[in-house]
């Protein structure tokens, strides 16, 4: 039995793109196609979302409870896990929420002891040098409950940019980022 080559399976499949986009009874497929291939790189750049366009679209779907659970996490004084390179500190008896710099995030899941209860994380990036890391989503293994990750900039930067920090996003967590200059 002979298998086909890689060149043999590229010149098929080029012909076929030729076939499809060449003959004007295809339209139907033309169309097929190009909504997958817009569908495939919707999905698989769309990691975070602007936090105030999220909160928008849940009020708008009329998912109160979720919206008004956000806003407390987001925004509400509560127990909460502060970690940075210096070391962490906790404040509280079941901390919900962790605050975190961008340096400390890949000792975050073994320095964080008290992570049964955190649903969201608030990572802060300071200076454009911060840019330069990423954000390994592994690194968040052991947080249960964890649905949100917030990420706040106080440098200028872009969502392309903010997305690019990303690393081994399952679609696991929401990610949600604002951009606050001078503020």
């Amino acid at each position: 039995m002979k298998t086909k080559s890689t060149l043999e399976k590229a010149v098929k499949f080029v012909t076929d793109c030729k076939f499809i986009f060449f003959s004007k009874r295809n339209i139907f497929q033309k169309n097929i196609f190009f909504i997958l291939f817009s569908l495939t790189t919707t999905f698989s750049f769309a990691q975070s979302e602007n936090v105030d366009s999220y909160l928008t679209s849940l009020k708008k779907s009329g998912q109160d409870s979720k919206l008004s659970h956000l806003k407390h996490l987001l925004y509400d004084l509560q127990s909460a896990v502060y970690s940075n390179s210096g070391g962490t500190k906790v404040y509280g008896d079941h901390p919900t929420a962790l605050f975190a710099d961008i340096n400390s995030l890949n000792s975050i899941n073994s320095t964080v002891s008290l992570k049964n209860d955190i649903e969201i994380v608030t990572i802060k990036i300071k200076k454009s040098s911060d840019l330069s890391q990423s954000i390994n989503l592994n690194s968040f293994s052991g947080f249960e409950k964890l649905k949100y990750i917030f990420i706040t900039t106080e440098i200028e930067t872009t969502p392309s940019l903010i997305n690019n920090l990303i690393k081994n996003d399952d679609s696991k967590y929401v990610i949600l980022y604002k951009i606050s200059i001078g503020g």
